[in-house]
């Protein structure tokens, strides 16, 4: 730096007489003592270049305006969206155990804050169907001992040629009987979650146990957190008769805006601060996105899974809330200065940097600047004369300001660059006539899934999550069904009885002595078996099982516990209201699953529109939340009926390919629909035009560079259109981006 204010390089101000060749003005009067609300600017000691942006101080001018300085630093920056944030826990960490049977409790194991691992045994359960299974078990044991007997006298019988071979099928046909009895048992056994080993041990020791009862399970590994666990209770299979919580992981439910959920991605990092923990940030990365908007808050959910810090007590629980931070990550270092750095003239925004101190006094330049994103103090410059070691002014940036006065609109380039500013020049253009509708995304109804259970009966696992993508037919949960259980113990006495009959015709065809009314009697019943078994079978089609499950019922007689709840599309699992060990109704809906490949718009035709608005018309999309992106279509089929409440008639609106890849359900929308179509001499984009009919204004660049605001008058126009019929000529230059800052930069000319 100088130490003489008459350094003669080119980057310092000259003395008095090459100022003045410079029309450098000194401020010797009191016009600006308080600008904008600041203390009151010095009256002598200031000397200002407006031209060039230079600034001079003397020490007393410099020491009245309290003028500090910070350095440029280059840093990344990273930006931020603030959203509410609300915790849950995952499906998966939470239930409610029930008993398969109903009956009596005789035993609890645990109490309420007690933890447990999955599948411990919570309670016992006393049930007289299981006094009734045991009997039926050791009856058709006993059964099968007297008739195994039967059957081996009878065989010696048959070959001493004392017996008729028709006697001997007839017992060994009863034997089987009795047999399969005892395979239904015990597939009955081991599918109320009985052990193998219990059931053998029944069959040997001979007498059925009165101590025998049904263990209820936990759901899920955690805490007991409530539990209606009483000795002597009555119970039925769908009462919760414990809730569990498992509370190492739970789920941060944010509230995020429809225009800023298309930066967020999974993986992005999140900062929650909670109410309930002031002062402390927990940070996790998000895991999903819904693909919907909720109706109510017409909020996206994004979820973050967070792990509760260890300790005897979890820290976070379900329905606490607080502030997320979803942290969006710096493009790169960029320049920064502090936020109180950065002032304003009309749409510039621009710092004062510190370039020369001579002889005690002070020189600074003004400098354009265009700004990025904040982080706290300091904020991008994203273009700009800045580089790393300027020191710019922090404290009297505001005052030093108030020493400009321009007296017109001028922009620089890095303040066009800032503010979006886009110049186009006025001419003809195709005017639309249009009818303007409300809509919102919606979906197809063979792209919108609900997963419903097929039977009753309480929810045994879910196999899926928030947010996962699925394909049609996958399982989404299970659901332990008493009919299940019924359809599938039918099917395994059925097929037995078929292989029987099947068996005893074919050897009482080889009897010469059998009568010619017991084979057809014979093959009647095996003909009504197998279609006994097809209905059984398409039956547990029908619930969801497939044909490899039923095989297995059929061949092993290994009986399903649940019952599996398919997706019905492929796509993205957005909703779930229950819990594990629920009760469900039969067709009772669990999920939603949305494809979003091809989504449509739905709008609303109003009642005096309704002739105009014709299948086949063109149509051009906003969103509210992105109005600047448009999406085409046509309208592909509307309603036949005004609702009574709306008087409006829904249209629906298809895209054209390729647009649709970013659009969730319930975006909201407006529908501008193409009805004809004219030419207008002078048109300007609808966003150029400011002001209000009778007062309408659009901002013009003169060839010097700077913007005058210009009264016009219009005529028709469309959404994207405005045609002028007076003020404005063809081919003058319009801005048609950025106009709002222009307003707001005219109004602040002094």
């Amino acid at each position: 730096m100088s130490s003489s204010l008459n350094d003669t390089s080119p980057r310092r101000l000259r003395r008095p007489a090459a100022l003045a060749a410079i029309c450098l003005v000194t401020i010797c009067v009191t016009v600006l003592l308080a600008h904008e609300g600041h203390a009151p600017l010095p009256t002598k000691g200031v000397q200002v270049d407006v031209a060039s942006g230079h600034l001079l101080l003397t020490p007393a001018a410099r020491d009245s305006l309290v003028v500090t300085t910070a350095e440029v630093e280059v840093k990344p920056v990273e930006g931020r969206i603030l959203a509410y944030a609300t915790i849950d826990l995952p499906w998966t960490h939470h239930g409610f155990a029930t008993s398969r049977l109903p009956g009596r409790i005789v035993r609890v194991h645990v109490s309420p804050g007690q933890t447990v691992r999955a599948d411990e045994v919570v309670a016992e359960v006393r049930s007289l169907e299981l006094d009734t299974l045991q009997l039926e078990a050791l009856t058709a044991q006993t059964e099968v001992s007297l008739n195994d007997k039967l059957v081996r006298e009878l065989r010696t019988s048959v070959e001493s040629g004392a017996v008729a071979g028709q006697v001997l099928i007839d017992a060994e046909s009863k034997l089987a009987q009795v047999r399969n009895a005892l395979v239904v048992a015990r597939s009955k056994w081991l599918a109320l979650g009985l052990r193998t080993d219990s059931f053998d041990a029944l069959l040997k020791r001979g007498t059925a146990d009165p101590g025998l009862t049904l263990p209820v399970r936990a759901p899920v590994g955690g805490t007991i957190i409530h539990a209606e666990l009483t000795a002597g209770k009555v119970v039925e299979p769908t009462e919760h008769l414990a809730e569990v919580a498992d509370h190492s992981t739970v789920w941060v439910r944010v509230g995020v805006l429809e225009k800023d959920l298309a930066r967020v991605t999974v993986g992005t990092p999140v900062e929650v601060s909670l109410v309930a923990h002031p002062g402390e940030v927990f940070r996790t990365t998000v895991s999903a996105v819904a693909p919907y908007l909720d109706p109510t808050t017409h909020l996206a959910s994004v979820w973050a899974e967070l792990k509760n810090p260890a300790g005897a007590e979890p820290r976070i629980l379900p329905g606490m809330t607080g502030r997320a931070d979803v942290i969006l990550p710096a493009e790169k270092p960029r320049a920064t200065v502090p936020v109180a750095a950065v002032a304003r003239e009309g749409v510039d925004r621009f710092v004062f940097v510190e370039e020369a101190s001579a002889a005690g006094a002070s020189e600074y330049r003004k400098k354009s600047v265009a700004l990025g994103r904040r982080a706290g103090d300091r904020v991008e410059v994203l273009a700009g004369e800045l580089v790393p070691g300027d020191r710019v002014v922090v404290r009297g940036s505001h005052e030093l300001s108030g020493l400009f006065a321009p007296g017109v609109l001028r922009i620089g380039p890095e303040a066009e660059r800032s503010i979006g500013l886009r110049v186009e020049p006025a001419g003809p253009g195709a005017v639309d006539e249009t009818v303007t509708l409300d809509g919102a995304i919606d979906l197809p109804p063979a792209d919108r899934g609900s997963a419903a259970s097929p039977l009753s009966g309480v929810i045994a696992s879910i196999r899926t999550d928030r947010g996962r993508t699925v394909k049609a037919g996958d399982v989404l949960a299970e659901v332990i069904s008493p009919e299940l259980l019924t359809l599938q113990l039918d099917l395994v006495r059925v097929s037995l009885d078929l292989q029987l009959e099947g068996d005893t015709l074919a050897r009482i065809k080889d009897l010469a002595a059998v009568p010619q009314r017991r084979v057809w009697e014979t093959e009647s019943r095996v003909a009504a078996l197998k279609s006994q078994v097809e209905t059984l079978r398409r039956k547990l089609e029908t619930v969801g099982l497939v044909s490899s499950d039923i095989d297995r019922i059929v061949q092993k007689k290994e009986v399903l516990t649940a019952v599996p709840v398919r997706s019905p599309v492929s796509g993205v699992v957005v909703t779930f209201d229950k819990a594990l060990g629920q009760a469900v109704a039969a067709q009772e809906v669990l999920f939603s699953v949305h494809n979003q490949a091809r989504p449509w718009i739905m709008g609303n035709v109003s009642e005096r529109d309704v002739r105009r608005v014709r299948v086949g018309l063109v149509v051009r999309a906003r969103l509210i939340s992105a109005p600047e992106t448009v999406l085409a279509g046509r309208v592909a089929r509307s309603g036949r009926t005004v609702g009574a409440e709306s008087r409006s008639l829904a249209a629906w609106v298809e895209l054209d390919a390729g647009v649709s890849k970013a659009l969730i359900h319930g975006q909201l929308a407006t529908l501008t629909v193409v009805t004809a179509t004219r030419t207008a001499a002078v048109t300007v984009p609808v966003g150029a035009v400011t002001g209000e009919p009778g007062a309408q204004f659009v901002f013009v660049r003169r060839p010097d560079g700077v913007f005058e605001r210009r009264a016009v008058e219009t005529a028709t126009s469309d959404d994207r259109l405005v045609e002028v019929v007076r003020g404005l000529a063809a081919g003058e230059q319009v801005a048609v981006q950025g106009v709002t800052e222009l307003v707001t930069g005219f109004a602040s000319l002094r």
